[in-house]
């Protein structure tokens, strides 16, 4: 049986997400990425459990962007080296870790992915982790990477789904078959070609349900999650199904814009009128 190259099928995949590969596609929305103090995470806290973190552990975050992970973990009274290729994400990550007083444990490192990590001096850590941010060219560059920095465990969270965003009822409705592998997918067979033994969970949680500020602003964005295109049926089907489910809200009081290119907390916008469980895959593996 011929072996499957899957770091040169990784490399084909990552062509549909050039556009989102720069830092300065992540650094024009970074303030949207503050996350407030109060504001509950399941996925925060089963990843951690799943992690097996040890009381004084220190950490390597990679893609921190602005502190999803690092934040919680450093309350928590971790060192965490937070590392990401945003500056302006690193920016928020520090203005939040001064807001909570964990500031002194968060050492932020401007790195990238891509670029050649052994002249870095990078410190140790005892578990690395990326948390949905394998915004990488080579996979199996990056894995390695990885457990250079660490010195017991490296763990890797990724989306179960095509796109982040990517709705199962909206792709039943239209008969869109889903194409392709998961994230994980990926991940768990490079690293048992190169005899590790992963460990594979799912973390389940609330899926916040996008917001639009109009109409044809939505059915746009969500033809965008089917990141390999719809037939001319499908695209028909799609806008029948927003004209039925995609709903019209008003607020009598605004807030902030929480973006990520959505409306969120507008006074007004279209919502589609379903929720759903995003599922999360969690991938460890020790060194």
């Amino acid at each position: 049986m011929e072996r499957i190259d899957w770091n040169k099928i990784w490399k084909e995949s990552r062509k549909a997400e050039e556009k989102n590969s720069s830092s300065e596609f992540w650094d024009s929305f970074a303030t949207s990425f503050r996350k407030k103090a109060d504001e509950p995470d399941p996925y925060i806290e089963e990843f951690y459990r799943l992690a097996e973190i040890q009381p004084g552990d220190t950490l390597f975050d990679m893609g921190c962007a602005s502190g999803t992970l690092a934040i919680p973990y450093a309350q928590k009274g971790h060192e965490i080296y937070a590392a990401d290729f945003s500056g302006e994400m690193l920016k928020v990550l520090m203005e939040g870790a001064e807001a909570a007083g964990v500031a002194d444990r968060i050492h932020s490192i401007r790195l990238d992915w891509n670029e050649d990590w052994s002249i870095r001096n990078l410190p140790e850590c005892d578990v690395a982790f990326a948390s949905r941010s394998l915004i990488v060219e080579d996979l199996t560059d990056a894995l390695k990477k990885l457990e250079s920095v660490a010195t017991r465990r490296c763990c890797v969270g990724a989306w179960d789904t095509p796109t982040k965003g990517y709705d199962r009822y909206v792709a039943e409705a239209i008969g869109y078959e889903r194409p392709g592998y998961g994230v994980h997918w990926f991940v768990m067979n490079e690293l048992m070609d190169r005899d590790r033994f992963p460990e594979l969970f799912f973390i389940r949680s609330p899926f916040r349900v996008a917001k639009f500020n109009s109409f044809d602003e939505g059915v746009e964005k969500l033809k965008e999650t089917f990141r390999y295109g719809l037939t001319a049926e499908q695209e028909k089907l799609l806008e029948e199904y927003c004209r039925e489910h995609l709903k019209y809200h008003e607020l009598k009081d605004g807030g902030e814009r929480s973006a990520r290119g959505d409306a969120q907390g507008e006074k007004e916008f279209w919502q589609l009128d379903h929720s759903d469980m995003s599922t999360m895959a969690f991938i460890r593996w020790d060194r």
